[in-house]
């Protein structure tokens, strides 16, 4: 049985809803994190792949460097922070001067 390795972004659209999407974002940052611990650590000094297989779909990317994973890991954030503000919104609260006493 052959597998298609699917990208980061064809995972992400495979989320339906908003949540579902924050949750998929959690799951690669989580195991590009450990990608990055391991290569912290010398496990795999030049990560050159980095896969995922989460039971349902294998994710494939390359970066050519530890610091090319660790700009896909802030834009992947980012990406999340996006999706939290349309879940959520965005609110602030004005006070005047009298209320901060």
């Amino acid at each position: 049985m052959c597998c298609k390795y699917f990208s980061i972004r064809e995972y992400i659209e495979s989320g339906s809803t908003l949540l579902e999407r924050i949750k998929l974002i959690d799951q690669l940052i989580d195991k590009m994190l450990l990608s990055q611990l391991e290569a912290t650590e010398g496990k795999d000094p030049s990560i050159a792949e980095y896969q995922m297989n989460d039971g349902q779909m294998f994710v494939r990317t390359r970066y050519r460097s530890n610091s090319d994973l660790e700009s896909g890991i802030l834009s992947l954030e980012r990406l999340k922070q996006t999706y939290i503000n349309r879940l959520n919104g965005r609110v602030f609260l004005l006070r005047n001067q009298k209320g901060m006493r």
